[in-house]
């Protein structure tokens, strides 16, 4: 579920707040915060209530009372209660406290920009006040605002002047408004913690808060293009009208290279995640996404943080499931059928591969090759020799991703990851020719005949669709000559079977 099916509300209640707080002042509006909250939270939409709960529960440890769940609520009441105050620059009775400035200021004074990587978690505004007292330089903040019509037109009305300083990702201009800004030594503030919709945008599956999560790759792909020093920047809510303002050295360049793009790319986002988690459970209050940030509410629970590499590495193991060649036990006519029973009797096979990856936002192509393996009844291997050494193994109910140039080994246990386990079981089924299995996850199409044939998999399961929307297997007599994954990571693999 993503956070664009959302439905905004509170469209009213926000100009009447508005309204309230320009002419009744502060201390009487925060008064009516408590009935206000009291409203929004048990009117809420019960899945809405839920996400919260679930978050709650990752980042306590334990099971959120009602307390908690009251208090993010408030929290977010609040800030925007200051939003009114701080976009009109009335900072009179705010305590504004701030840490890491003297590392900002370094990279201000080198005069070539900063971009600082942000989150729905606290005040972006309150940042915005600290900029407008005094900062030498532009402060231009790029967000994704679709779902934020009507508070984007309360608050736009308060402030003319500042609302166009806020630019909408995903605009035609959007990423030479922020080159103009580097360029003139200023800042770009981007929210990374939220993509747009599931199935648009890039995003990374990294670990966060005990699960995987889909962070959006878009602000470190764009942090790379700019080529600029880059910081991570929250504004914390401590209490009514206070706030502390963190900055800290995330990266001095965001660097893709083009043989270890991916890789790079997730390490990125994983660091930016675990900063993030780390300030989220010190600050549960300040957490601002109310949605299904795991997107695990549409099908089956959450998978547990092994998940990440489970993810990755399933999206690899699809190449092993009908990469090879099906020796002599090739029926001579027929369709399907025939092709599942050559594969069934196929118990080892090796085979070596060529692939080409494409991923949203990067215009190369992302070459690789090694070599495939698989043993009957259970075991399943991909190695990569090139451009570096990566393997994912899977046997029984644990899978196995090493990385050995970086000292990297994790492993997965099966059952305590059902989307992943639904992906591997697929892959099991077509290497045994079991077709009744493999129609439990996905839905099977074939095309052709035995000299020249197509099979199309289309997943069943919702968590699996938002990682592989389709796979396409092309094949001539009893060898595949071509096998197609297309999702957030499409590629294109060719196969040729070891003698």
């Amino acid at each position: 579920m993503s956070w664009l099916k959302e439905r905004e509300r509170g469209g009213a209640a926000l100009r009447l707040m508005a309204w309230i707080a320009r002419n009744a002042g502060w201390h009487v509006s925060y008064v009516l915060l408590y009935p206000v909250t009291a409203y929004f939270m048990l009117s809420a939409p019960a899945r809405q209530r839920e996400a919260v709960r679930c978050f709650q529960r990752r980042a306590l440890g334990r099971r959120p009372r009602w307390l908690d769940e009251w208090r993010q609520y408030f929290a977010f009441a609040a800030t925007m209660l200051d939003r009114v105050y701080l976009l009109q620059g009335k900072t009179k009775g705010f305590e504004i406290s701030v840490t890491g400035l003297d590392e900002l200021d370094a990279r201000i004074d080198a005069g070539h920009g900063c971009v600082l990587l942000g989150a729905h978690l606290g005040s972006f505004t309150a940042m915005r006040a600290l900029a407008d007292r005094g900062c030498p330089v532009e402060v231009m903040a790029f967000m994704y605002e679709a779902n934020a019509a009507l508070a984007n037109a309360v608050f736009s009305a308060l402030s003319r002047e500042k609302a166009e300083l806020v630019v909408p990702l995903g605009q035609p201009d959007s990423m030479l408004r922020a080159k103009e800004c580097l360029e003139r030594g200023g800042l770009v503030g981007i929210l990374a913690d939220r993509r747009p919709a599931v199935g648009e945008d890039r995003v990374v599956p990294v670990p966060f808060l005990g699960a995987v999560a889909p962070f959006p790759a878009g602000p470190h792909i764009l942090a790379a293009v700019l080529k600029a020093p880059v910081m991570l920047a929250f504004g914390i809510w401590k209490g009514p009208r206070r706030y502390e303002i963190v900055f800290e050295p995330f990266a001095d360049q965001v660097v893709l290279n083009r043989a270890t793009r991916e890789a790079d790319l997730r390490e990125s986002a994983m660091r930016y995640a675990a900063r993030l988690e780390e300030v989220a459970r010190a600050y549960p209050g300040n957490w601002f996404n109310f949605y299904d940030f795991w997107e695990e509410m549409d099908d089956v629970p959450s998978s547990s943080g092994q998940g990440v590499v489970a993810r990755r590495a399933v999206l690899g193991l699809p190449f092993l499931a009908p990469s090879f060649v099906a020796r002599p036990a090739w029926a001579q006519g027929g369709g399907l059928e025939a092709v599942m029973a050559a594969l069934a009797a196929t118990r080892r096979t090796e085979a070596v591969f060529e692939e080409s990856k494409a991923i949203a936002g990067l215009a190369d192509m992302l070459p690789s090759r090694g070599t495939l393996l698989w043993q009957a009844p259970s075991t399943l291997e991909k190695r990569v020799v090139e451009p570096f050494e990566e393997r994912v193994t899977v046997s029984g109910d644990r899978l196995v991703y090493e990385r050995p140039e970086r000292g990297m080994r994790e492993e997965v246990n099966l059952d305590q990851a059902p989307e992943v386990r639904a992906m591997v079981e697929a892959i099991r089924s077509t290497l045994a020719g079991d077709l009744p299995m493999l129609r439990r996850h996905y839905e099977v199409s074939f095309e052709g005949s035995v000299p020249d044939w197509t099979i199309r998999l289309s997943p069943l399961s919702v968590r699996v669709r938002a990682v592989v929307q389709r796979v396409e297997i092309r094949g001539s007599g009893g060898m595949i000559r071509r096998f197609e994954t297309v999702g957030n990571e499409s590629s294109v693999m060719r196969i040729s079977p070891r003698p």
